[in-house]
């Protein structure tokens, strides 16, 4: 009895001397009844528009029996300096809820908010990046929808928090461009659009993947600004289909795949699975822990198999219409491993391209109909050097001279 009296003495004794010790939270702690966390490292890379961009993604869940609604996201520095911000419509358009809706978390529910942070070219960029996020808590009915937190909550229904810290990764691998000729076209392409590439976050032996972040898919226009002629649904009527697919760098090609037929262009794909996702694919690991992909291939066309080294430049296969593929394409990322699906994206620059304007797919249906596109000539337009094509841009890549 008499150890007892002892300890509780001192306890008491610490407690009182020491503020600290209370069971609250301090000053700079906020109960955010969410948690968001970074998927990887942002990684640097210079766009087409001149400036340098962190494209990463949040992931956001609700361990709370609260709805709560994501307002504003801002990326900012160490000093608490806005980098970048998404709210309201906007924030919405940048985020995928995977329960929910409207930017409103239900308990227990998940959301991947997408950020592009884009800096001046010649500008210094942080060591880290935070995300402040401001959102409002409401309370479940006895319906179980949202209702208003009472005015006798212990929480504040709008609160604001830093957090998700990050560090800045290493910048792009530069690159020879895998076409040759003019008219291609940056098929969702980076970065500050919820594309099927930017969105497309996987889940593979139980971690969350990010492999297609700077894909792009590239089909090619005519002289016509046509993406085709003739049936829509016939190869022939493509004039890309069959084009040279080059080398992007010296490598070993790492993975293979050529078991798949072509698809009919204009509907939908078939007798897609897990292996043959890609269509006829390959994986070339250039080093450096960078890995380039190639996919939908033509049957047959691929040149190398698995342990040949290639060289830049070289012909590897023929353009195709294999695999998940409505139209014929050359899906191309770059990744940090050799499995299309199990690695992270990793941004990348070609060499030299010159760029014709950015085309506006949802302007013309030159989807579905052999009409010229809708393109503007005066964005993003001219030649560019050690630089990654935007979204929709329409790119010369010259002869490969």
């Amino acid at each position: 009895m008499h150890r007892l009296v002892v300890a509780l003495a001192s306890l008491a004794a610490l407690a009182a001397a020491s503020p600290a010790l209370a069971q609250s939270l301090k000053s700079d702690e906020v109960y955010s009844s969410i948690a968001a966390q970074p998927i990887t490292a942002p990684n640097p890379v210079l766009g087409a528009d001149g400036r340098v961009h962190l494209a990463y993604e949040l992931y956001v869940t609700n361990p709370s029996k609260l709805f709560v609604t994501l307002d504003k996201v801002e990326a900012v520095d160490g000093a608490g300096n806005a980098l970048a911000s998404l709210e309201g419509d906007g924030l919405g358009a940048m985020m995928t809820d995977y329960a929910g809706t409207a930017r409103t978390l239900p308990p227990g529910g998940t959301a991947a908010v997408f950020l592009d942070v884009p800096f001046a070219r010649a500008a210094k960029l942080p060591d880290r990046v935070l995300a402040r996020i401001t959102a409002k808590r409401q309370e479940a009915g006895p319906d179980g929808k949202p209702v208003p937190m009472p005015a006798s909550a212990p929480l504040p229904a709008t609160f604001t928090f830093t957090g998700a810290e990050t560090g800045i990764g290493r910048p792009a691998v530069v690159i020879a461009p895998p076409l040759r000729g003019k008219g291609w076209v940056a098929i969702n392409g980076c970065c500050d659009a919820l594309t099927s590439h930017r969105g497309a976050i996987m889940a593979i032996n139980g971690r969350l993947r990010v492999p297609e972040r700077f894909a792009i898919d590239f089909v090619q226009l005519d002289a016509a600004d046509r993406l085709f002629t003739g049936d829509v649904h016939k190869l022939e009527s493509y004039a890309f289909y069959g084009v040279p697919v080059h080398a992007v760098a010296d490598g070993v090609v790492v993975n293979l795949y050529d078991a798949t037929d072509a698809q009919v262009p204009g509907g939908d794909a078939k007798g897609i699975t897990t292996e043959n996702i890609g269509g006829n694919m390959l994986v070339i690991d250039m080093g450096g822990g960078n890995f380039a992909f190639y996919a939908h291939m033509q049957r047959g066309s691929l040149k190398v198999k698995l342990g040949d080294t290639v060289r830049t430049g070289d012909v590897i296969g023929l353009l195709g219409n294999t695999g998940n593929t409505n139209a014929p394409h050359l899906h191309f990322h770059v990744m940090d491993g050799p499995s299309p699906l199990d690695a992270n994206g990793l941004p990348y620059v070609f060499t030299r391209f010159e760029g014709e304007g950015v085309a506006n797919p949802a302007g013309a249906d030159f989807f579905e109909k052999p009409v010229p596109a809708d393109i503007d000539r005066t964005r993003l337009a001219g030649p560019r050097q050690d630089a990654l094509p935007l979204n929709n841009q329409v790119v010369d890549f010259g002869d490969g001279k």
